[in-house]
């Protein structure tokens, strides 16, 4: 007499089969890809290829009103960056100020070693890009002259709409 058949509420060979797939199947999906292109995903060993990279739009409307954000921003942006996606940082509202040469960058967040300064030159020697919208910028003084180097203001009414609907994902601090 077959298990299920009993009725005495022990799980049939139908089920434990159908619960070994369901424990399996997740071992064998592929995981994101977040490396350089021919690293080893930890773990794994699986390789990365370039096909698996990533557009990141990280959006920071924050400056020195909210450290912790540009912080986040800008480490994670950076951490990103290195395990092979292309991130570009958008600056829109008080966020632009951070692409302002005039403005000092020697601030700290928390208990962290690094200030902005260090974590800006961190991120763009990484391989980030900073795009500064032009109308937020304008409106608190800023123009190609003033701008940090590796910076640049966005091609206006077309180029931060662009890189957000190319994106793969978008962060926003």
């Amino acid at each position: 007499m077959d298990i299920m058949q009993q009725g005495s509420g022990r799980v049939g060979r139908g089920a434990i089969a159908l619960l070994g797939a369901v424990l399996v199947l997740p071992l064998a999906t592929p995981l994101p890809s977040y490396a350089q292109p021919g690293e080893m995903i930890p773990n794994t060993g699986e390789e990365i290829t370039a096909a698996n990279q990533q557009n990141i739009i990280v959006h920071l409307k924050h400056s020195t009103d909210d450290l912790h954000a540009v912080f986040m921003a800008l480490k994670l942006g950076s951490n990103m960056q290195r395990k092979g996606a292309q991130v570009t940082l958008v600056l829109t509202l008080e966020g632009v100020r951070l692409a302002d040469a005039r403005q000092p960058l020697d601030l700290r967040w928390g208990n962290g070693t690094m200030t902005v300064a260090e974590l800006y030159e961190d991120f763009v020697t990484a391989g980030g890009k900073i795009i500064v919208c032009p109308v937020c910028a304008s409106a608190v003084g800023i123009d190609e002259n003033f701008l940090r180097p590796r910076s640049q203001l966005a091609l206006e009414n077309d180029e931060i709409p662009n890189l957000i609907l190319a994106a793969d994902k978008v962060l926003d601090f």
